[in-house]
């Protein structure tokens, strides 16, 4: 009987440590996959902080209904290389074509909607680039693979743009 006893403690105590061990493992990757995206801040906040820091700013706007939306949020904002790219140049703000929510721009208070057609926009999903004062550099409709994404967001962040077509700045990296 105490033989019995001591095997399945002994059983116990070996699942335990792998439990456990398989747990260390696991945490620290989940930790970073959720912290590997990028918070949107208010459009007033994020003009603000932009000429602050001298980064423009990115705009998203969606519709909540819209899947390619859903798909750039779930799939291409959370990449690697995009939360740098966003991280390194920009600052997100996120702007749903229907919403009633308030928004202040150099001043104006609109909502979400009003803001979208004031910038005409057109389609969802579609991403605006401001300079850090607020102004319209460009935009680009449509949902984007990551790698697209994040070579637009580093053309754009770098001021290559400036320069050259987004096709040489691909060929010149």
């Amino acid at each position: 009987m105490i033989y019995i006893l001591k095997s399945v403690i002994f059983n116990l105590m070996k699942f335990l440590s792998v439990f456990i061990i398989l747990l260390l493992l696991f945490l620290p990757a989940q930790t970073y996959s959720q912290s590997s995206q990028v918070e949107p801040v208010s459009l007033e906040q994020a003009l603000k902080t932009a000429a602050e820091q001298e980064k423009k700013i990115l705009v998203d706007v969606y519709a909540a209904w819209c899947p390619y939306c859903q798909r750039m949020h779930s799939e291409v904002y959370v990449d690697n290389d995009v939360v740098a790219a966003i991280n390194e140049h920009f600052i997100l703000v996120r702007i749903n074509v229907e919403s009633d929510e308030t928004v202040r721009y150099h001043g104006n208070e609109m909502t979400e909607s009003e803001f979208a057609q004031a910038l005409q926009n057109r389609n969802v999903p579609t991403t605006y680039f401001l300079n850090h004062e607020g102004a319209i550099i460009g935009s680009q409709p449509g949902y984007l693979e990551e790698s697209v994404f994040s070579n637009l967001l580093k053309f754009v962040g770098s001021d290559a743009f400036l320069t050259q077509t987004f096709d040489e700045y691909l060929e010149n990296r």
